[in-house]
């Protein structure tokens, strides 16, 4: 496995990493709207994988990771363009109380993925 990001110029799927913030009161009310989007997105079958995160120290913090098997250019104009957004986004975002980050980062190749699941 090459430790140099140069050697590999092969495409290898995109990974959107997203951060948002509500009012800690709004926590719970933000994750069951964020939950039938979740749904849809997870059912694409470019949507390799989906996780949510929650910063224990800001009750109102998330963050999430998706993975993709497209590039950048299909994300923005494929999947981004979902109707299904619509929903979330106007319900969702009037409960920001700071604007929404997101990076996309190109994924490395298999060698640099492990993935042990645990069931909770």
């Amino acid at each position: 496995m090459s430790t140099n990001v140069g050697d590999s110029h092969a495409f290898h799927g995109m990974s959107l990493h997203v951060d948002v913030t509500v009012a800690p009161e709004n926590a719970d009310k933000f994750l069951q709207l964020l939950k039938p989007a979740f749904d849809l997105v997870t059912a694409e079958p470019e949507c390799t994988f989906f996780e949510v995160f929650h910063d224990a120290d800001n009750p109102g913090h998330f963050r999430w990771v998706e993975d993709w098997s497209k590039d950048k250019k299909w994300f923005m104009e494929h999947q981004m363009t979902k109707e299904y957004y619509k929903p979330y986004l106007e319900a969702t975002e009037p409960l920001f109380i700071q604007p929404r980050e997101f990076k996309i980062f190109d994924r490395l190749p298999a060698g640099w993925t492990r993935c042990l699941i645990l069931a909770l």
